[in-house]
C-alpha cells in the first residue's frame, strides 16, 4: 500500500506541477526565439514541444500557464 501511494503522489506532482513548468518554459523559449527571427524553425520545434507538454498537465497552475486563446468581441447595433 505504502509504495502505491508513493508512486500515485509522484504520477500526480509530474502532472500537476512538473508538466505545467515544463510546457511554459518551452513556450518562453519559443518566444525568445522568435523575437530574432520569426521564421525560424527552432521557435516552430519549440512551439510544438510546448502543445505537446502542456496536454498532459492539470490543475490550477496549468490554467495559469497556458497561454490563454484570442478571443474577438464583435458588438452588434440593435
Amino acid at each position: 500500500m505504502r509504495t502505491t501511494t508513493k508512486r500515485r503522489a509522484g504520477q500526480l506532482a509530474l502532472v500537476t506541477v512538473a508538466a505545467p513548468i515544463a510546457g511554459w518554459a518551452l513556450e518562453q523559449a519559443a518566444r525568445r526565439a522568435e523575437a530574432g527571427d520569426k521564421t525560424s524553425s527552432t521557435s516552430r520545434r519549440l512551439r510544438q514541444g510546448a502543445d505537446f507538454v502542456q496536454r498532459f498537465g492539470r490543475g490550477p497552475l496549468a490554467d495559469r500557464l497556458r497561454p490563454r486563446p484570442v478571443t474577438t468581441v464583435t458588438w452588434r447595433q440593435p
